[in-house]
């Protein structure tokens, strides 16, 4: 049975069998997902949500990331979730562009911070969580995704359900029943890229898993095979039949090793051609009025996801390769700055945005893309990339990280916060108490002045 011997792993598995490169991940991963969540602690679609925790009188019980409110575990879950997300800057498991952190640790910090758990405790629930939805997401993709299921949310609640299951200590039986409440309540349309309710999946994924494991702790029942039986997750969101996958050489390595961090914030796809476009300036600082046309050559996902040529927001931006590769020509990177709706609806942007053509080749991986500039002159200017920056291949340094850190959480929090929380981040298996971890992730009125 693939639930029980899922189950009996999330029960047996211990700290002390990670790799250090997992536990090296697993901290960067926490960075990384904790500054894009300060980062969009303000944003509109956070201020919707607060305001209906507070017309439900939730309970002050966790921290939502970058803002002085507390707000009970469940909503702090979606909060936390949702600001993680909203930027697209968050990691992925490039293999099934899942979005590992941003599912998981918000409802692993949730818990944590009301019952005081210690940061050796939450890596190890992150480690399994990730290695449960990433198993998941293997297992069903990629005929799930191409249905239309938004994968981090669908297996992300599964993957939350684990890791509480895991802090809480639940016994086999508990972990099944937790796990088969989350796979009854997956999460997420692809139909709603582009909009406020992207960033709600992981939020809403993380809120489901800690339910699950909330109500399943009690003994409250599902049923004892919610993955693989006839009428299950499996096969009901998923034409495959990787069932194997879940639970076959577990221990022999983790997911979390193959974990990826984005240098740019806009969907994963993306990223070959903005890297291409900014080597291409770098060396030539081209100007629009050079241009006749730009060809980017990718692969077909990359339409699929990000094929959107006619935008007028910030968030549509980030689900378009043609406005991406021109943020990348003009400014040299693409950050929270670039997918504001100011700067999609630039007349220098948008000039340059229909002069760029998207061809297909099936032939190409996910993170390799060939970019082509013609230039008013007749000239042609090509660059190939085999391995985006981000990507497993090319990887964020620990210093590229620290410094996206800094960059993404903008003046939410102070300077000496952003330092300080670097610093706990690297040592968290440390921590015994996380109190002075939470309290730095709440805003400073003076964090411009540092």
């Amino acid at each position: 049975m693939v639930t029980k011997t899922l189950a009996q792993h999330i029960a047996k598995t211990s700290y002390e069998q990670f790799s250090e490169t997992a536990i090296h991940e697993a901290k960067r991963s926490l960075l990384n997902w904790l500054g894009v969540a300060i980062g969009a602690a303000n944003h509109e679609s956070m201020e919707m949500v607060l305001n209906v925790a507070k017309t439900t009188a939730s309970q002050p019980q966790a921290t939502v990331l970058g803002r002085n409110e507390k707000v009970d575990m469940l909503f702090a879950a979606l909060l936390n979730g949702m600001s993680s997300h909203i930027y697209d800057f968050d990691d992925t498991l490039l293999e099934t562009v899942l979005h590992p952190s941003a599912p998981v640790f918000p409802a692993i910090l949730a818990y944590a911070e009301k019952e005081k758990k210690t940061g050796k405790e939450v890596l190890e629930a992150f480690i399994i969580g990730c290695e449960v939805e990433a198993r998941l997401a293997l297992s069903v993709y990629p005929s799930h995704y191409w249905r239309g299921w938004h994968i981090t949310g669908s297996v992300g609640g599964i993957g939350a359900a684990a890791a509480i299951s895991k802090l809480m200590g639940l016994d086999v039986e508990k972990t099944i029943y937790a796990l088969g409440i989350a796979a009854t309540d997956p999460t997420g349309l692809r139909e709603m890229f582009g909009t406020m309710t992207k960033p709600y999946h992981p939020g809403k994924a993380a809120m489901n898993g800690l339910l699950a494991a909330l109500v399943g702790g009690q003994g409250f029942t599902s049923s004892v095979k919610p993955l693989e039986a006839e009428r299950g997750f499996l096969k009901v969101t998923s034409e495959e039949n990787k069932s194997e996958l879940i639970t076959e050489n577990w221990g022999e390595k983790w997911e979390v090793e193959k974990n990826s961090y984005k240098p740019f914030a806009s969907g994963i796809v993306t990223h070959p051609a903005i890297d291409a476009i900014i080597t291409i300036q770098k060396e030539h600082k081209l100007q629009v009025g050079d241009v006749e046309s730009i060809t980017v050559t990718a692969h077909p996902l990359v339409k699929e996801l990000t094929g959107k040529i006619e935008i007028t927001t910030g968030l549509e931006g980030k689900f378009s390769v043609f406005h991406c590769v021109a943020a990348g020509f003009f400014n040299l990177k693409a950050g929270v700055y670039e997918f504001t709706d100011e700067y999609v609806n630039r007349p220098d942007v948008k000039e340059l945005r229909h002069k760029i053509n998207l061809v297909i080749d099936e032939n190409i991986k996910e993170d390799q893309v060939n970019v082509t500039v013609k230039l008013a002159d007749g000239r042609e200017i090509t660059q190939c990339i085999e391995h985006a920056i981000g990507s497993t291949d090319t990887p964020m340094t620990n210093e590229q990280l620290k410094d996206k850190f800094y960059d993404v959480t903008g003046d939410v929090i102070s300077t000496h916060a952003k330092s300080a929380l670097i610093d706990l981040v690297n040592r968290f298996d440390e921590l015994e108490d996380l109190t002075g971890f939470f309290s730095l992730c709440k805003p400073a009125q003076t964090a411009n002045k540092y």
